[in-house]
């Protein structure tokens, strides 16, 4: 494509400038003079002269150009002028190095060449080269999914200074050995890749955003994924190129040389101990460099997995990428945090933790469940380090059930001890537990934006204390609190209150709320005299809120509403009915654009519209449209939803969709199935970079009817807008 634009406008220019003057030459600079020109390029052209005044030529040259509504990068220079232009601006310098004569008086354009040839003798060109691949590593210290093609870390950029290079080379009589295959392909691909995100986005658009990698695709006759491995493929091997043309790339900074030094880089063929590659692994980037051969040995895997992409929008970086950034996070873990520090010297092995943070993704671009087929990739590696006993059954038994703390923490109702006896079983040792733990943080951590956060943390530390204590570690913990304990606190006057409320609960109320809650719930229920109360507490995490009602049916998706339309993000929600019809719901709240406490003022105005929408003088799925339509620059792109429904026993379910996170999502869902004529129990809001991964623990499905769930599934999918 770069290649039939480049030729098309070459033939244009060239007709346009057919009568120039004898002393004028139109140069092709930048992209152009590359002959890299996409659909929605800049076009670059000097026209260059040697006289006082170049008269009407410039407006003869660039007038059709933009009628014809190309963006021109133009410079109008005398020959003087573009010379000193060459040996003092850097960008400039590199601009002719690369430029091609289109028309005019040849002879000119040699001139500019001389004088780029003399300016070549004297200015260093690798020292600036290096320092910008530099800064381009330091910006992004791992390859991104989002990677931008023409300026990022894997990008054409950094093949332009290999041209630039090659160029300097023959311009001061030196050989200079052609790009090789490599090189070439990766060019082919970056170069392809932008044009398809040019013709995507119907500009100028040079990174690979979720938005745009389905239409890039399709431009180009492939699949989201496959296009997603050819780029990754691509910038991994431009990266590679990088380190072996400019090795100094790879030098660590002072204060880590002795420890570089104590470590041997294997050779092909050497046996290397489990010890030596967790060493390695926490290397810099030249031990991770001199490390690749020797992973292709140990992991027949492996050149599959270096071009795996991680498609979902929440992944910042391809798999290997997100397997390094995930060692390094686990170091920052057990060595700069005194809790998680405690917990990996009781786990005794920092190669141990190394070695788990680095392959527990090691399943992806297999097919099939990566996390079983990571724990047999492990199974067969740690049989040729050596690593035999507890320890290669520690690591195969993380890699397989590295999922399992977050998936739990953030689906399943933690306050169920049913839940963590059955995490229990399937971990069966605390220190399994413990390198989950960090394990668990390491990898969200590492994943992307979002995917981490105070409220999780607190649900993956709560969950990991709970599973502690069944293992045995320290005294049993038990959830909740019982009848006998409020009475004492409330004391016997208060008796029949108390016995009336819990009466009319499910029993599972108690294990879910301390005193201080049913006490709080008590008093806010005591003072219900209208359709609703809203009560509210400020916390260190997240702030809680509870809302009793009764008669209203649509009460619990105008609450949804109002959160939404109010900018408050609902974490958690605890959703319960009173055996008298009474409705007592707890939510799990933060600002949805700002971290720290809700405001007063937001408080104040969900009560109001609360109260409003129930007299009808209020539509709030209005409100929340009008929030939406204000915030439409960051709205995310479209996800094809998802529904799971997994039946329990009684009639309940746990319900998983998976969609475009955007304001107002969670009470469209809830409406959806309260439509369906199901009862919330649990709900959990997992939002990560623009997907909301919600779980639903409701009651009212029909036993044993499978055909009941996949009618469910549909109505949920219909009801869930794009």
């Amino acid at each position: 494509m770069c290649a039939i634009l480049t030729s098309k406008l070459d033939s244009a220019i060239q007709e346009i400038v057919a009568d120039l003057p004898p002393d004028m030459a139109v140069i092709a600079v930048g992209g152009y003079g590359r002959g890299e020109l996409s659909l929605f390029s800049d076009v670059d052209l000097m026209l260059l002269h040697d006289r006082r005044h170049p008269g009407d030529a410039a407006s003869a040259l660039f007038r059709p150009l933009w009628d014809a509504g190309l963006r021109v990068g133009h410079s109008v220079r005398h020959i003087a002028e573009a010379t000193v232009a060459a040996r003092s601006a850097f960008d400039t310098y590199t601009t002719l190095l690369t430029s091609r004569w289109l028309g005019g008086d040849p002879d000119l354009f040699d001139r500019l060449r001389r004088t780029v040839a003399s300016v070549t003798r004297a200015r260093p060109l690798r020292n600036h080269l290096v320092a910008a691949e530099r800064e381009r590593r330091r910006r992004q210290p791992y390859l991104v999914m989002e990677a931008d093609v023409k300026a990022g870390r894997g990008g054409l950029r950094t093949l332009h200074g290999f041209e630039w290079e090659r160029r300097r080379e023959e311009m001061i009589g030196r050989f200079s050995p052609p790009p090789g295959p490599e090189e070439a392909e990766a060019r082919r691909v970056l170069l392809a890749v932008r044009n398809a995100l040019h013709a995507a986005a119907g500009r100028a658009h040079d990174s690979f955003t979720y938005e745009l990698r389905e239409r890039a695709a399709r431009w180009l006759g492939t699949d989201r994924y496959e296009l997603a491995t050819r780029l990754v493929a691509a910038t991994q091997q431009v990266d590679r190129l990088a380190s072996i043309r400019w090795p100094e790339l790879l030098v660590e900074p002072r204060r880590n040389e002795r420890k570089r030094r104590r470590r041997r880089s294997p050779r092909p063929g050497d046996r290397v101990t489990p010890e030596e590659l967790a060493s390695l692994l926490r290397g810099g980037e030249r031990d991770r460099h001199n490390l690749l051969p020797t992973l292709e040995e140990l992991i027949p895997q492996w050149p599959r997995i270096l071009a795996s992409p991680q498609v979902e929008p929440f992944h910042d970086h391809p798999v290997v990428a997100h397997l390094w950034r995930t060692v390094d996070e686990m170091q920052s873990l057990v060595r700069d945090d005194r809790h998680w520090a405690t917990i990996a010297a009781e786990v005794g092995s920092e190669d141990l933790l190394t070695l788990a943070a680095f392959l527990h993704d090691i399943g992806k671009g297999q097919g099939g469940d990566h996390a079983s087929i990571g724990a047999r990739i492990t199974r067969d590696l740690a049989a040729r380090l050596g690593i035999s006993g507890s320890d290669g059954q520690l690591l195969e038994a993380a890699v397989r059930h590295h999922l399992l703390l977050a998936r739990t923490a953030t689906h399943r109702d933690l306050d169920d001890p049913a839940v963590i006896d059955d995490v229990a079983r399937t971990v069966g040792s605390l220190r399994l537990l413990q390198v989950l733990y960090l394990l668990t943080v390491a990898d969200s951590r590492a994943t992307g934006r979002g995917v981490w956060n105070r409220w999780k943390e607190v649900l993956v530390r709560t969950l990991f204390l709970r599973v502690a204590n069944r293992l045995g570690a320290g005294e049993p913990l038990r959830h909740g609190t019982t009848r006998k304990e409020i009475l004492a606190v409330a004391g016997p006057d208060r008796r029949h209150e108390i016995e009336s409320h819990l009466d009319a609960l499910p029993d599972e109320y108690l294990l879910s709320n301390t005193v201080t809650d049913v006490l709080w719930h008590l008093e806010v229920m005591a003072g219900l005299t209208g359709g609703f109360r809203l009560d509210w507490q400020a916390g260190d995490v997240v702030d809680t809120a509870v809302v009793v009602g009764r008669g209203r049916p649509d009460l619990r998706r105008l609450v949804t509403q109002s959160f939404a339309a109010n900018g408050i993000d609902v974490l958690e929600a605890r959703m319960t009915t009173r055996g008298d019809g009474a409705v007592l719901d707890t939510f799990r709240l933060r600002p949805d654009r700002k971290g720290g406490s809700i405001d007063p003022l937001q408080w104040e105005s969900v009560r109001a519209d609360l109260r409003a929408a129930l007299d009808g003088n209020l539509d709030l799925g209005e409100k929340v449209g009008a929030r939406l339509a204000a915030y439409a620059s960051v709205t995310p792109p479209p996800i094809p939803p998802s529904v799971e429904i997994e039946a329990e026993d009684g009639g309940e379910a746990v319900i998983r969709v998976q969609c475009a996170d955007r304001i107002g999502r969670l009470a469209e869902v809830v409406a959806a199935l309260e439509d369906a004529g199901l009862e919330i129990r649990l709900a959990k809001v997992d939002g990560r970079s623009g997907v909301a991964v919600d779980v639903f623990h409701v009651r009212g499905i029909p036993e044993h009817s499978g055909g009941a769930t996949d009618s469910l599934a549909r109505e949920l999918l219909a009801a869930i807008r794009p």
